[in-house]
């Protein structure tokens, strides 16, 4: 049965590669620099009809290839470049592996996804989000997974946290400064060029009301004294990369990540002010920050960056292995 698997996923690998030797035989010298612009991936008859074989094929629940197609639609948007759909493939396969090590599952148990503590869709899910446009978004995402299929993130020959974000403030974050647990392929690496999108910097508004409910919701002894509040927000560091990880407010000390959680902030990369009767907080990227920015490795794959390149950009000194 395994045998079998094998030579109907090299046949699949086959099929999907071929395109790709013609564009490198054509596109051999292009510049890497060119502004990036969203290409979808193709669709063809033949290549939605082989995702579906072997979708339909791996049908036993415990199949790992198969749950990371319905990851990797969750995590990941579909109209995002192939490679980095595939660049989400390993990183996600690998986080996979690096969980299912520390819950000392020794295979594969569909019984247990939650505990893996990635998104998931399955095909239900996926033609409710896509609708019409299921057959072009599920062969890409197939194609994604299938292209790079076993290939995993590994540091000194162990699997990776591969984590990932949506996409980070500018820098992404070093891991010490976010689990406070030092991990030395976690580093912080430059991620600025995506700034100019609409929703790069978010305000999130709270009446004064509001804020000190929230805040006395998880400091109950909280005191603030007579004056403005948000100049009673003083924040005391920030990581190279420009997340706060230490605020105090009013006569409370914390840490940025846990300002964010009571807040409902996107990130800890934010700057408060008073304006008009709000207090205001000015936040840059959305999420913890550490790991591969989504948005940055689609924007690396518009500019031509293989999905190797781009996982190696974020995660530092690995290897892709299978």
């Amino acid at each position: 049965m395994k045998r079998l698997l094998y030579c109907v996923l090299l046949m699949i690998l086959i099929f999907l590669a071929a395109p790709y030797f013609v564009v490198i035989l054509f596109d051999a010298g292009a510049e890497r620099n060119v502004e990036p612009v969203l290409v979808v991936p193709m669709a063809t008859d033949e290549r939605l009809n082989l995702a579906r074989s072997i979708y339909m094929y791996l049908e036993e629940p415990d199949d790992f290839e198969r749950y990371l197609i319905g990851v990797v639609a969750a995590e990941m948007p579909a109209l995002f470049h192939m490679e980095a759909l595939k660049a989400q493939a390993v990183a996600s396969r690998t986080y996979a592996i690096y969980s299912m090590a520390a819950l000392s599952m020794t295979e594969f148990d569909y019984s247990r996804i939650s505990e893996i503590w990635q998104a998931y869709l399955t095909e239900a899910e996926m033609r409710g989000r896509w609708g019409d446009s299921f057959d072009m978004h599920f062969g890409a995402i197939s194609e994604a997974v299938i292209s790079t299929a076993g290939e995993v993130l590994v540091y000194n020959g162990e699997p990776i946290v591969a984590v990932f974000h949506a996409f980070s403030g500018g820098m992404t974050e070093y891991s010490g400064n976010v689990w406070n647990e030092q991990r030395p392929y976690l580093r912080s690496v430059n991620s600025d060029f995506y700034m100019n999108r609409s929703d790069f910097e978010y305000v999130s508004e709270f009446s004064g009301n509001d804020f000190v409910a929230r805040m006395r919701s998880e400091f109950p002894n909280i005191m603030f004294d007579g004056g403005d509040i948000a100049n009673q927000i003083i924040v005391n560091e920030r990581s190279n990369a420009g997340y706060v990880t230490r605020v105090t407010i009013g006569n409370k000390t914390m840490d940025g990540a846990q300002l964010r959680r009571v807040l409902g902030l996107r990130s800890t990369n934010f700057a408060a002010s008073r304006e008009l009767d709000k207090i205001v907080f000015r936040v840059r990227g959305h999420g913890h920050g550490a790991g591969m920015s989504q948005v940055g490795a689609n924007v690396l794959a518009g500019r031509g960056y293989s999905y190797i390149e781009i996982l190696k950009h974020y995660y530092s000194g690995v290897e892709v292995r299978p």
